[in-house]
């Protein structure tokens, strides 16, 4: 949680930035994007809340990126809003602490809603269509494939490429996701809006460390997360934990 002092940073850096970006954030276009070309997967990661008025147009841009099969769309809900007469029922604290150890890698002093984080390296407004576009069409950093298959409903089994650029280990993240959620909000700032979430997380584990080597693992699901419904797995290889993401995979159940 927030002490009053940081949440209205929050609230004052959130609200510069949407009036800087607003008239960018409602020109830009998804449509017609052309990712056909690269067999890369490209990670999207949102953080975002049901208590926060400015995520739902967010919410919209997520789910808009995650029709594109190489996009691995993840809505990370954060639990700093939840005191806000509402209480985000897709919060997960991992969410939080995740976006915490993003802003200290990015140089940032606060964290905000909605932002969206693209390979691990890239961070901007949420809303901002057009900042999305560039981010995930423009040649960067490339972000190598890993194939990520259930074995059984307790197991799953991982293949790692060899990379090229082997620096130092990666951590292996394992997190379960639900393809989608319908919320409707019966208090806060989104009082009365019902809202569709794309992909929300549920659950996360640190599996591993990968030294950039060729390798197959057998990662045992956790008896304790949520019992399986529509959705999916995805592991990130991640530089010191929380840097540029090196390698992404993910498979549905």
């Amino acid at each position: 949680m927030t002490n009053k002092s940081s949440l209205w940073s929050v609230c004052a850096l959130l609200f510069l930035g949407l009036l800087a970006l607003e008239s960018d954030a409602a020109q830009g276009s998804l449509d017609g994007l052309n990712l056909t070309a690269s067999q890369q997967p490209i990670v999207v990661e949102l953080f975002t809340s049901q208590s926060c008025s400015s995520c739902p147009p967010a919410d919209k841009v997520l789910a808009e990126l995650a029709v594109h099969d190489q996009v691995i769309a993840i809505g990370c809900h954060v639990t700093y809003w939840d005191h806000l007469q509402w209480k985000d029922t897709l919060s997960q604290a991992f969410c939080t602490d995740r976006q915490r150890a993003y802003a200290t890698a990015f140089g940032n002093t606060q964290v905000y809603t909605p932002q969206m984080v693209i390979n691990g390296g890239v961070e901007f407004v949420g809303s901002n269509r057009s900042r999305a576009a560039q981010a995930i069409t423009t040649p960067g950093h490339a972000v190598q494939p890993l194939k990520l298959t259930l074995t059984s409903n307790t197991a799953l089994t991982l293949t790692l490429p060899d990379l090229t650029n082997k620096a130092a280990p990666q951590t292996l993240w394992l997190m379960q996701y639900q393809n989608h959620h319908s919320q409707r909000m019966k208090a806060g700032e989104n009082r009365g809006k019902t809202v569709a979430y794309t992909n929300p997380a549920q659950a996360l584990k640190k599996v591993g460390a990968w030294s950039g080597d060729a390798q197959t693992l057998d990662i045992p699901i956790p008896k304790s997360w949520p019992k399986p419904h529509a959705g999916g797995y995805t592991v990130l290889a991640q530089s010191n934990g929380y840097g540029t993401i090196v390698a992404a995979g993910k498979v549905a159940f």
